[in-house]
């Protein structure tokens, strides 16, 4: 068992070619959830700003720049990122306009993110949850960078519980030993996720989930996906902050 850091430094030459199905379903709820909201980008003139809580590759990353909105893009994982700085700067290239910070941290410490309170118009964190140790300080993080108004919204995504009963947890071949590695992970239940933002103020707008819905679809995502038939996998919650 890996710590998470050393899990996603081994991971990251690999983590976005290994056929994860989660990431193939994490795109589209992305794409269905949040899309909207980043093109809507409040109408106005000021550019809203958006934390990346687990930037990873930079997935999430450039649809977020491309819609024109400033990034403050953070992991714990110093080979993760560096991933996502090359895929931004490919982006950069033909996008001058961007702008972006990262940050090195890890969520389960007791250091504070040095992010000034109520500073972040949206903030996104896909496939974290599994590594975050207690969602009550994780949920309070979101809570206290987030903008005290009705636009303010988070968007989280975690691997569905059904995976984790059925033995599935974050995990890859390792290229040169070929060797299952595996992180540590925690089995947050659904239930558990929204009690716990719901009281540290935040609303749920919308929960979706996702799985393999049959055989085509299976074929259509890989391999890896046939043992998942007509089972859920996947779970998507935005959240808006509680009007007082």
């Amino acid at each position: 068992m890996l710590s998470t850091v050393e899990c996603y430094n081994a991971w990251s030459n690999t983590y976005d070619s290994d056929g994860n199905i989660l990431q193939l379903l994490d795109d589209d709820a992305f794409n269905e959830i949040v899309q909207p909201y980043l093109n809507d980008n409040y109408q106005n003139s000021t550019i809203p700003i958006c934390c990346e809580l687990g930037c990873g590759t930079g997935r999430n990353t450039i649809k977020i720049l491309n819609a024109g909105w400033s990034i403050i893009a953070l992991d714990v994982s110093t080979s993760m990122i560096t991933k996502a700085q090359q895929r931004v700067k490919q982006f950069q290239q033909q996008q001058q306009n961007s702008s972006i910070s990262w940050m090195i941290h890890d969520l389960n410490s007791d250091n504070e993110l040095s992010i000034d309170d109520s500073s972040i118009d949206a903030i996104t964190s896909t496939l974290v949850l599994e590594h975050i140790v207690s969602l009550n300080e994780f949920f309070k993080i979101i809570y206290r960078l987030l903008k005290k108004n009705n636009h303010s919204w988070a968007f989280i995504t975690a691997m569905h519980p059904n995976m984790y009963q059925a033995g599935s947890q974050a995990s890859f071949i390792d290229e040169t030993t070929g060797q299952k590695l595996c992180g540590v992970s925690f089995d947050h239940s659904i239930e558990d996720i929204i009690e716990t933002a719901t009281k540290s103020n935040l609303i749920l707008i919308k929960y979706m989930e996702k799985g393999i819905e049959n055989e085509e679809h299976a074929n259509k995502l890989g391999y890896r996906a046939k043992k998942w038939i007509g089972i859920n996998i996947h779970a998507s919650f935005l959240f808006k902050i509680k009007n007082n």
